[in-house]
């Protein structure tokens, strides 16, 4: 992938039926999602289809690196949630 220093990074959640969330980061969202659940990210191919839930866009590709890192230590936390505005998926009876 070709490094650029525009700020047009997109950080994103994506989640399934299931509730399970994928964090990721692209500078092309829209090219992104077009495949995603066929053939770029190998996990979002199951289990799906995995709809976008959550973007914060205009990032360099550092600050979206960072940012991505950052979710992904709080997933499945109270405040991923907060940080993103989704709600937890109910817990399973």
């Amino acid at each position: 992938m070709e490094t650029t220093f525009a700020e047009n990074w997109t950080v994103f959640v994506l989640r399934n039926p299931a509730g399970r969330c994928f964090v990721g980061h692209t500078d092309n969202l829209v090219a992104f999602l077009g495949t995603a659940d066929v053939e770029v990210a190998k996990w979002t191919r199951q289990e799906g289809p995995w709809p976008l839930v959550w973007k914060h866009e205009g990032l360099s590709q550092s600050a979206a690196r960072k940012y991505e890192t950052s979710l992904k230590k709080d997933k499945d936390t109270p405040r991923f949630y907060q940080r993103t505005g989704l709600t937890p998926p109910e817990p399973e009876a």
